[in-house]
């Protein structure tokens, strides 16, 4: 993947954190810092200017580009990039999360007992996230027919969009889809039954 930083250079890499400070090719220089994921990890990231490349993999590095010199990498800190982008960082939308529902054998409808916790931790994070759009996918164990857990695996997904549509969501926030038994979380052979394969997957972002 690679993205364009103004008519200057490019950066490209598999990073999910990226501070990016575009003023185009004139002074001051294009800035960019690499941030960690929630989970500490940190990915890589290939800043290109003309013939010039520099890769960062470092958490808190930054390059500065400007068009016609080399690319300059600086140490910065946690501390300096929230004071100086605090508000541009607190301005992103929270990162998807997502909630993973069971359900009790050939049933649409009725929970597994131990999905309750997971259901009221949902009604939390609902109830803080801002404008949420959900995405809710279905799915079975290997017992039974293709077509029988198909039809099955989107009755879950339409019964846990009908749950959200009740805890206030907006119908048209909600998108549902049901993989049958194509995408099990345990793999089994063809007709075992699996309680942690009969579940609804919801994403919120």
């Amino acid at each position: 993947m690679k993205r364009p930083i103004a008519r200057c250079g490019r950066a490209a890499g598999t990073a999910a954190g990226v501070l990016m400070l575009l003023y185009g090719c004139s002074t001051p220089p294009d800035k960019i810092t690499l941030l960690p994921n929630p989970d500490g990890t940190v990915g890589t990231v290939v800043v290109h200017n003309g013939n010039q490349t520099q890769v960062i993999d470092q958490a808190y590095t930054r390059v500065d580009v400007v068009q016609g010199r080399a690319i300059e990498q600086t140490a910065d800190t946690p501390s300096n990039v929230q004071a100086h982008y605090g508000d541009l960082l607190a301005a992103q939308p929270p990162r998807p999360v997502t909630f993973t529902i069971n359900f009790v054998f050939d049933s649409a409808t009725q929970l597994a007992p131990e999905s309750a916790q997971t259901v009221e931790q949902l009604k939390r994070v609902l109830a803080t996230w801002p404008a949420p759009h959900l995405t809710v996918v279905g799915h079975t164990d290997l017992a039974g027919s293709q077509d029988f857990n198909d039809r099955l695996s989107m009755q879950r997904a339409k019964s846990v969009a009908a749950f959200l549509v009740k805890a206030g969501i907006p119908p048209e926030q909600i998108e549902t889809a049901g993989r049958g038994k194509r995408e099990p979380l345990v793999h089994t052979a063809d007709g075992v039954p699996n309680q942690a394969n009969r579940r609804a997957v919801i994403t919120i972002q």
